[in-house]
């Protein structure tokens, strides 16, 4: 990895933005969001007709999935693995090949019609290779051996983009449907595991600051039954993703992580929006997972609309929170939530609800309704950010 330049006030546009992965990967984050939402509200109104490398629902799932969190997901651990290993963070050309891969990936695959289904994957999962090769040693590195678990996870995430593209090319049937649970349950359990190693950080050092002492043990009992329910949740996903013992894998995953969360006292957190951001992002994730058991199990909601509470709520309320915190700290900024920020947590609350209540009495209904508020919520966070990523640290310092 490449030195951290040191960011002036005279330093170039293209040499702030290649100064740390989560500059240039967050913006193509929070814009991609909005996008691929506005294309996603034409298809499903009728009103854009384009024949895609897959059917648009599946279009929508892996943009969503592996280029708006994909950007998000890279954009964190190329900002947080140098930190936590103590190493100089990807800066300059190799940073900007990987941003030069996502944006590429992102027309091939809106291009499908034109380019040849292999090119297509390839010039797609070329983004993914190149985040992997250069994050994985830093993480492997670091000398805490859970880090390793996140290129694992990571990889399997890419390996549910390569099982979407092995339909597409006609390798496979019935895979791309599997490809998208393999790449929603490998973020849910980073998500899972990021969440208990971030989350108590941030919420002992903001509230401790107020004169608190807060404790927050780690059981390691908690930690492994999480890691092996969320495993049997990928496992049964892929071998059968309607069969009832699925089901009982995300009732006992959401179960496991509902004991877990009882310990990181979320109730002192609500005056702070920067906390209970995560924190309800979290109850998001409890929430889904309950509700994808509750799916496979009785016929009260469809699969589909469970899965939304994962990628709405959990998803969405993580990627505004954890992007926000991190902009702010590395760009020199005090970890506070203005009013925008503050009012977009609160939108994708309300997106969420909707989402998953589709029959309320919503303008456009809950779908359309929900995929107008996350279009509000990711252009907040544009608008909050855009200068700040866009321009030097206030404070001189090199990021």
């Amino acid at each position: 990895m490449n030195a951290a330049p040191q960011n002036s006030r005279n330093s170039s546009l293209l040499a702030i933005l290649s100064a740390m992965g989560f500059r240039p990967l967050f913006l193509l984050a929070g814009f991609w969001s909005v996008l691929s939402m506005v294309i996603w509200l034409f298809f499903l109104n009728g009103n854009l007709d384009w024949e895609l490398f897959l059917a648009p629902a599946f279009w929508h799932g892996h943009e969503l999935l592996f280029g708006f969190v994909g950007a998000a997901a890279a954009g964190f651990m190329l900002t947080a693995a140098p930190i936590w290993s103590k190493s100089p963070p990807l800066t300059g050309p190799p940073l900007l090949r990987i941003v030069a891969a996502w944006i590429v990936g992102r027309l091939a695959i809106w291009f499908s019609p034109f380019i040849p289904a292999e090119i297509v994957a390839v010039l797609d999962l070329t983004f993914w290779y190149l985040f992997l090769h250069s994050s994985a040693p830093t993480l492997w590195n670091t000398g805490n051996k859970i880090h390793r678990i996140f290129p694992t996870l990571l990889a399997l995430v890419m390996v549910g983009n390569v099982l979407m593209h092995l339909e597409s090319i006609g390798w496979s049937d019935d895979t791309a449907q599997r490809g998208v649970y393999l790449g929603i349950d490998a973020i849910i359990f980073f998500l899972v595991v990021v969440g208990g190693h971030i989350m108590p950080m941030f919420t002992r050092e903001t509230l401790n600051q107020g004169g608190a002492s807060l404790d927050f043990p780690l059981y390691p009992v908690l930690e492994i039954a999480g890691a092996v329910t969320m495993l049997g949740v990928i496992v049964g996903n892929l071998i059968d993703y309607q069969h009832p013992v699925t089901g009982i894998m995300f009732i006992l995953a959401a179960l496991v992580q509902l004991v877990r969360f009882s310990k990181w006292h979320i109730f002192k957190t609500f005056s702070d929006p920067m906390l209970w951001s995560l924190h309800w992002g979290f109850s998001w994730l409890i929430l889904g997972l309950f509700l994808s058991g509750l799916a496979r199990l009785t016929d009260l909601l469809a699969i589909s609309t469970a899965l939304h509470a994962l990628t709405v709520g959990a998803m969405g309320f993580f990627t505004m929170g954890i992007m926000s915190r991190i902009s702010l700290i590395h760009t020199g900024y005090p970890v506070v939530a203005n009013k925008r920020l503050t009012i977009a947590f609160l939108v994708i609350f309300v997106a969420a609800v909707s989402r998953i209540m589709p029959e309320l009495p919503l303008p456009g209904g809950g779908i359309i309704f929900a995929g107008c508020l996350w279009i509000v919520t990711f252009t907040i966070f544009i608008h909050v950010f855009i200068n700040k990523l866009l321009k030097p640290r206030i404070d001189g310092e090199p990021g």
